[in-house]
C-alpha cells in the first residue's frame, strides 16, 4: 500500500518544504517510487527548489481539465512532482468540492508510488487539517522558537480534538545547541500528557547554512552535500518513517482505506 506523509507546521519559514524535498530524494535514490505533492495550493514552492519548469500543476486537476496522473512529472530517477502554481487566485484555500475531487484523484495512485510526501501550507486552515488527519504518518516541523512550538501544538490540538489523530512524529530545525533534544523530549511528554497522544522526535537538525545555499541553486541538500552530517540525519529519518506501521482511523477515513470518507 502507498504510503501517504503529511507535513505540517503552523508557521512558515521552519523549513518544511526543504524537509520535505530532501526525503523524497533519499527515498527516490533508494529505489522507491516517490511523489512530491505541493500542498501551498496557490504559493507553490517544490518547483522552484527543484529548478525545474513543469508543464503543469494542481489547477489543472482541481479545474477537470485533466487527471492526476497527467499532471504529474518525473523530476529525478524515481521522483515526481505534482507541482502548484504560484499565485494563482483562487485556490488559496481549497473549497469542499476541490478538496473531494483531489483526495479522489489520490485514490486513483494506488499502488502507482511507495509513498506519497504531501507538503502542506503553514497554518491551521481546514484543508491543511483534512488533509493531514488522511494521511498515513503525520509529520510537524517546528524550530526551537516558543512561537512555533506553541503553533506546533495547535496543530496536534486541533487534529487529535476533532480527527482522533493520536500519533505524530516532530521535526525540528534551526537548533543551535544540544539543549533543543530535551526541549523536543519535554514538548513531546507536555503534548502526551495533556492531549492523550504519542508525539516521537525524529530528529533535530543543527541550523545548517549550507541549506541557503541549496536553495539559491534550486538543487536539494542531499544532492549538494550527500556525505555531510545532515545528510545522515536525513538518512535516519527516512529510515524511521519507512519502517513505522501507519496509524490507525479514529475520525476521517485515511487514503486508500476501505471506509466511506468522512471529510466533513
Amino acid at each position: 500500500m502507498t504510503k501517504v506523509i503529511s507535513f505540517s507546521s503552523g508557521k512558515g519559514g521552519v523549513g518544511k518544504s526543504t524537509m520535505a524535498a530532501n526525503l523524497g530524494c533519499l527515498w527516490a535514490a533508494r529505489g522507491k517510487r516517490t511523489l512530491l505533492i505541493d500542498g501551498d495550493w496557490s504559493l507553490g514552492k517544490l518547483s522552484i527548489m527543484f529548478g525545474v519548469r513543469p508543464k503543469w500543476t494542481v489547477e489543472r486537476v482541481l479545474g477537470g481539465e485533466m487527471s492526476i496522473r497527467h499532471a504529474i512529472e518525473e523530476i529525478r530517477p524515481n521522483l515526481f512532482l505534482l507541482a502548484s502554481p504560484s499565485g494563482m487566485i483562487g485556490y488559496e484555500e481549497l473549497s469542499e468540492d476541490h478538496r473531494r475531487h483531489l483526495y479522489l484523484e489520490i485514490e486513483q495512485l494506488r499502488d502507482e508510488y511507495d509513498l506519497i510526501l504531501l507538503d502542506q501550507a503553514s497554518g491551521v486552515s481546514w484543508g491543511v487539517l483534512l488533509f493531514a488527519a488522511a494521511s498515513h504518518e503525520t509529520v510537524i516541523v517546528t524550530t526551537p522558537e516558543p512561537t512555533a512550538y506553541t503553533d506546533a501544538y495547535a496543530i496536534m490540538k486541533l487534529l487529535s480534538k476533532r480527527f482522533g489523530t493520536r500519533k505524530f512524529w516532530l521535526l525540528v530545525t534551526m537548533g543551535t545547541s544540544s539543549e533543543m533534544n530535551a526541549i523536543a523530549d519535554r514538548f513531546c511528554d507536555m503534548a502526551c500528557s495533556y492531549l492523550g497522544v504519542r508525539v516521537t522526535v525524529l530528529d533535530v537538525f543543527p541550523w545548517e547554512r549550507a541549506f541557503c545555499e541549496s536553495i539559491r541553486k534550486q538543487k536539494p541538500f542531499v544532492e549538494l552535500s550527500p556525505d555531510s552530517t545532515v545528510a545522515r540525519l536525513f538518512e535516519k529519518v527516512c529510515s524511521k518513517l519507512e519502517s513505522s506501521e501507519p496509524a490507525v482511523s479514529h475520525g476521517i477515513r485515511f487514503f486508500y482505506s476501505q471506509h466511506p470518507l468522512n471529510a466533513g
